[in-house]
């Protein structure tokens, strides 16, 4: 990895209390096959070094009954990327885990395949593959406060070894708690700042804390640093776009601005009609989360990813001020999935980065970590080496810039 420059790099997308879970759970990214990943998990379910999340809440039925079997956690499967090109079921899960509840989570976060003895534990009566149920993987049994903070930090100090000292959370379901929660860890590792968003649909929680301001950890002492508030997080529920209009409206009336989760074409054009009908409020009536814009200007709206795009919508992404935050070593680790999935088309409006710079649009690249290692000097590698849409390379300085907050132009 390329040695930091003295103001640091910034990862400007990730996924804080994931990367610390990931970290006490059952490791299965390299399995290259369905039986792989269950002999993998098997052996975890047979061990007594089973990663317990039995402390903190624990679903109704498990407090009813009184259980006191530890839950497996596994992580790191990419159904796209295995053998069989599919998801594991629930009986080949029971098959290995048999009575021992266990939750396995796709790379990205956002998909889940639980067994049968979990799946009775949330309530449910399939073995359906979980998709974007944060709401029920919320009710299993977690490690208590303590252990997640201390998990946290953890993660913050690699983080800061690895040159960066700066990042966002760019977790959708982050509430006032996490934002605690998040503070106290940043206050343990003040060389890392830590900006933490909030979900659209979650903002009336926070009271009177304005969007850019800074939370203090419960009990810190004065001049801690704690948590800054970001973006509004509009993460769009699965198969419904026609939501994205009403999170940012929300967001408008608390005076935030968004960061929409964006990862192909519909999304990117419901995203860009919502931020058109509900234009940001004027600067200065919010502060920024970004010192570097100048006072009383207010950060842009942001694009998660960016993961495809037609030319026209980011003719329209310039003409509307917004920000991309994007991942570019998704189009490098995913190359193959893109190139099985996608025709030659959609494969040149992969993850653009020349574009973009093209246009005078913001740039900044990240890691979506867990999913992507927390590592700009993969980042930089993938934005200038990138087998598929070789048009969209840029320059390594280019590229080591924009791993330092951004910038707009060639």
């Amino acid at each position: 990895m390329s040695t930091a420059p003295a103001q640091g790099y910034r990862d400007d997308h990730l996924h804080l209390l994931a990367c610390a879970a990931a970290r006490r759970s059952t490791d299965v990214q390299a399995a290259a096959s369905v039986g792989e990943l269950l002999d993998i998990v098997g052996h975890a379910a047979r061990s007594s070094a089973v990663p317990t999340m039995l402390h903190g809440r624990q679903p109704r039925a498990e407090r009813d009954r009184g259980d006191s079997r530890r839950w497996l956690r596994a992580w790191g499967y990419d159904d796209a990327l295995l053998a069989e090109r599919r998801h594991p079921t629930a009986a080949e899960l029971d098959a290995v885990t048999h009575d021992v509840p266990t939750v396995l989570h796709h790379v990205t976060g956002h998909v889940a395949v639980v067994n049968t003895a979990a799946g009775h534990a949330l309530g449910l009566t399939s073995g359906d593959v979980l998709v974007e149920r944060h709401d029920l993987l919320a009710t299993v049994p977690q490690v208590d406060r303590s252990a997640t903070v201390a998990g946290v930090a953890e993660v913050l100090a690699d983080m800061a070894a690895a040159g960066i000292t700066a990042c966002t959370d760019a977790t959708h379901t982050n509430d006032l708690g996490a934002l605690e929660l998040l503070a106290e860890a940043a206050d343990r590792v003040p060389s890392v700042d830590v900006t933490a968003m909030v979900g659209a649909d979650r903002l009336d929680a926070l009271g009177d804390l304005a969007f850019g301001e800074r939370l203090p950890s419960p009990g810190a002492a004065a001049g801690a640093a704690g948590v800054r508030v970001g973006h509004a997080k509009v993460m769009p529920p699965h198969d419904d776009d026609g939501a994205i209009a009403d999170l940012v409206a929300a967001a408008r009336a608390h005076g935030f601005p968004v960061a929409v989760h964006v990862m192909d074409i519909d999304t990117l054009q419901a995203t860009l009609d919502a931020v058109e009908a509900h234009p940001p409020m004027p600067a200065g009536m919010a502060t920024s989360d970004d010192r570097r814009l100048g006072p009383g200007r207010l950060a842009p709206d942001r694009i998660e990813h960016c993961a495809l795009a037609l030319p026209e919508q980011l003719d329209r992404v310039a003409r509307l001020g917004v920000a991309v935050v994007t991942q570019p070593s998704f189009v490098t680790r995913r190359a193959q999935k893109y190139r099985e999935q996608l025709s030659l088309t959609e494969q040149a409006w992969l993850w653009p980065l020349a574009s973009l710079l093209r246009r005078g649009i913001r740039v900044t690249l990240s890691s979506d970590a867990p999913t992507v290692p927390a590592d700009p000097g993969e980042w930089i590698a993938a934005a200038t080496g990138r087998d598929l849409a070789p048009a969209e390379r840029i320059d390594a300085e280019t590229a080591r810039r924009l791993c330092m907050g951004g910038g707009a132009g060639c």
